[in-house]
């Protein structure tokens, strides 16, 4: 999705406010990873997913690795891919609402409201102060032409998004930040620019 719905990151711990229980990736496949965001974060997305795709070939249970696919994906236009990547990721936990949104994302893009919608409202009931969840639900509910909803969505996404402290991730020594804090808090004309972009390519 093109603003940024790369979510990237964590072992054990908390990262985005929820918990992840898994597996701890090897720090083979955790290096790789982290050398991906590092990427992603550059723009360099091809080269970001060379680098995703090394850390999952080293651990194919790496769940926020299949996340941040996922977002990188959806940055490259390859929305049945992202998909893919999306709901590898759920098999491995659906309580992740990143995974949620990216497929929400996704599914937008390939014309599937309906089915975009149920996945950001899964994403906001996870995490509500999600911010790509509600503009996800705003563009679909507008697709579905359910504009007094999709306004009310929008303007939960850019109360978010202003909110100070609301992008705020705490630091861990071991894993990148997700990239989607660091490009959460757009301009309100920048997401409504990107949101009829969106519509007009539908058109």
């Amino acid at each position: 999705m093109k603003r940024g719905i790369l979510l990237l990151f964590a072992l054990f711990m908390i990262v985005t406010g929820n918990s992840l229980v898994s597996a701890v990736p090897s720090q083979e496949a955790i290096e790789a990873y982290n050398h991906g965001v590092d990427l992603a974060i550059g723009g360099n997305f091809s080269e970001a997913l060379e680098s995703i795709d090394h850390a999952l070939a080293l651990d194919q249970n790496f769940t926020l690795a299949w996340i941040t696919k996922a977002g990188i994906l959806n940055v490259m236009g390859e929305f049945d891919q992202s998909l893919l990547a999306s709901d590898q990721a759920l098999a491995l936990d659906q309580g992740q609402a990143e995974a949620w949104t990216n497929r929400a994302s996704a599914l937008i893009s390939l014309g599937r409201d309906e089915e975009a919608l149920e996945a950001a409202d899964k994403a906001i009931e996870l995490d509500p102060r999600l911010s790509e969840a509600w503009m996800d639900r705003a563009t679909a509910l507008s697709n579905l032409g359910r504009s007094q909803e999709a306004e009310e969505a929008m303007q939960m996404a850019m109360f978010l998004i202003e909110e100070p402290g609301a992008a705020t991730v705490p630091p861990t020594p071991t894993v990148k930040s997700p990239l989607y804090w660091f490009l959460a808090p757009l301009s309100l004309a920048s997401v409504l620019g990107y949101s009829m972009l969106r519509r007009r390519n539908r058109q």
